[in-house]
């Protein structure tokens, strides 16, 4: 059997410096598709280096030797190999990489948070992110979004039946007795965890785009 991990194993062989036992990784397995996996480990080589250039000192030293940090690695794995695009395989390493990172309260599942991205589409992540733009940039998760207001790239059929599905998965919270929409906790974690911040937003990113 193929390990599907195998691929990832260089990029987590440079985490050995900031805590990860590389003689560890012998025991690290999963069945998943190879392919999907090979293209996620490029991207998390080059959040790695991103990494390495900007956030070193948060990095969670204790996390990185835990059983916690090798069911991520798995869970990320599981993830790509359902990904519909190169930007959601980006998505899943970006978060993967937040894994290893420390945040101020309140903290991050991260397993959950992996979890759901998993069952994310390509146009529910994009929705997501205009409606984080859309709202007050001070304190997004205090605001709300009229549940007709236009999305730009989407029509408003488009649009509301992406709004439903992030609030099936809990991403979004109905708000004014149903006439409006807020971010949820949980859309929190996954902003918190892929560093979803304003360059991002603005859609520039290293020069590149998710989607």
């Amino acid at each position: 059997m193929v390990n599907a991990l195998e691929p990832l194993f260089p990029a987590l062989r440079s985490l050995e410096p900031l805590g990860l036992p590389a003689a560890s990784l012998s025991g690290w397995f999963a069945y998943a598709n190879a392919q999907q996996a090979q293209r996620l480990a490029g991207h998390f080589q080059h959040e790695l280096a991103l990494l390495a250039q900007e956030g070193a000192a948060q990095v969670d030293h204790a996390y990185l030797r835990s059983d916690a940090f090798r069911a991520n690695v798995v869970q990320a794995v599981r993830a790509a190999e359902v990904a519909e695009s190169d930007g959601k395989l980006r998505l899943i390493a970006r978060s993967l990489t937040g894994c290893l990172l420390t945040f101020p309260a309140p903290q991050v599942d991260k397993f959950q948070t992996m979890r759901v991205l998993e069952g994310l589409s390509e146009r529910e992540f994009g929705v997501l992110l205009a409606v984080v733009g859309a709202l007050d940039p001070l304190d997004p998760y205090a605001d709300i979004l009229p549940a007709g207001a236009r999305l730009p790239g989407w029509s408003r059929d488009e649009a509301g039946a992406t709004l439903l599905g992030l609030g099936q998965q809990g991403l979004l919270m109905g708000a004014n007795g149903g006439e409006a929409w807020r971010l949820s906790p949980l859309a929190r974690q996954l902003v918190t965890l892929a560093r979803l911040n304003a360059p991002w937003l603005a859609g520039n990113s290293d020069g590149l785009e998710l989607f």
